[in-house]
């Protein structure tokens, strides 16, 4: 497949994830939250400022924009945002003028989308190094690739641009691949120290690389015994702690450096509330209605199948996707699907179309018998 059409289709679909936030959710949020960032006020205190690598890479990016770009083509100077009309305008377009209109937003609001336009390019590139390593057909991986813009574009209820969820799943994208293509461990200390300043959800990704390693085949022989797990080396135990050791160290860094304060409540207390909520009231119908329009039905095609995928993907399913829903569902109000797209794109995905090319594959078999 051409090269340069595959990076003009990755552009577009690109798109179509950052237009959703900021036309169905709350886009026009995020320069007022990434500034209470900066500024040390975050609205949601914990966890919103401990999650620092992408606030401070963007204001990277925005001195680089004013000493370079800027300085040739002052933006703000150029354009004036004054929507004019007869039968009035929508409140969305009142807050959009009106932002446009704030001095250095309108450079931050371009800066905001090419950021997260420069993630879902990177995810998609990632993305297709994964899929290449258990599917044959490019054609199939580059439909695996529409159908996640297709997810993305629909997992942004109630969110901003939400820079640091996607930078989250570029750093299990990188681990799953440093595994699959047998890259030197060592690339997982930077991985691990970039996730540690991005997110939480980055603790799992040493765990990740540890379970990947270890050989899990024997426990499908009758009778079942956890005893015939073969685990890894002792270098891989002592490495996925140090990592471990790196990651905690830089969680409980920042929540000293910024000061910790209790994990802030959003509709009810995280814990026994938060699941109630999601599985028995209105949010979780919400919930799981949301989730039918990020996934589809992948979920309940991939239990159906589930003996005939590949060993690694089944093991990575057994280890990440209970913890990680069972995490979510106690933590967030669940209806947040861009929350669940690391199973998405490291499991639900490669795990259909490998069964897809598997039954093309027999069915042509069997017909040139």
């Amino acid at each position: 497949m051409n090269k340069w059409f595959i990076l003009i289709c990755f552009a577009i679909l690109s798109a179509y994830p950052i237009y959703s936030n900021f036309y169905y959710s709350n886009g026009l949020l995020t320069y007022e939250r990434h500034r209470a960032v900066i500024e040390k006020r975050s609205e949601f205190y914990n966890p919103w400022q401990y999650r620092i690598l992408c606030p401070y890479m963007i204001e990277a990016g925005l001195w680089v924009y004013n000493h370079t770009v800027d300085k040739v083509f002052p933006i703000e100077q150029k354009f004036h945002f004054n929507i004019e009309s007869t039968s009035g305008t929508s409140a969305e377009t009142d807050t959009f003028v009106k932002l446009m209109q704030t001095p250095g937003a309108m450079k931050y609001m371009l800066l905001f989308i090419l950021f997260r336009w420069a993630e879902h390019m990177l995810i998609f590139y990632l993305a297709w190094k994964l899929l290449q390593y258990f599917i044959q057909s490019d054609w199939l991986i580059f439909l695996g690739i529409n159908f996640l813009a297709l997810s993305f574009g629909n997992a942004v209820n109630a969110a901003d641009l939400s820079f640091n969820t996607y930078m989250d799943i570029i750093f299990y994208l990188l681990t799953a691949n440093l595994f699959l293509y047998k890259k030197n461990a060592l690339w997982l200390i930077p991985i691990t120290i970039l996730a540690a300043l991005n997110r939480e959800t980055g603790l799992l990704i040493p765990a990740l690389y540890f379970i990947s390693k270890t050989d899990c085949t024997a426990i499908c022989n009758k009778p079942f015994r956890l005893k015939n797990i073969v685990f890894p080396a002792t270098n891989t135990w002592l490495y996925t702690a140090l990592l471990y050791v790196i990651f905690l160290s830089i969680f409980i860094y920042l929540r000293w450096y910024f000061g910790y304060r209790p994990q802030q409540v959003w509709k009810v207390p995280a814990g026994l509330p938060m699941l109630k909520l999601n599985l028995m009231s209105a949010v979780g119908v919400k919930a799981w209605l949301e989730m039918i329009g990020t996934f589809g039905v992948l979920p309940l095609l991939i239990l159906y199948k589930f003996k005939s995928f590949p060993h690694l993907l089944k093991k990575w399913f057994i280890f990440l996707v209970p913890v990680w829903f069972a995490v979510h569902y106690v933590s967030v109000v669940a209806y947040q699907t861009r929350l669940f797209m690391v199973p998405m794109i490291l499991i639900f995905i490669p795990m259909v179309l490998v069964w897809i090319e598997n039954d093309i594959i027999h069915k042509n078999t069997a017909a040139q018998q």
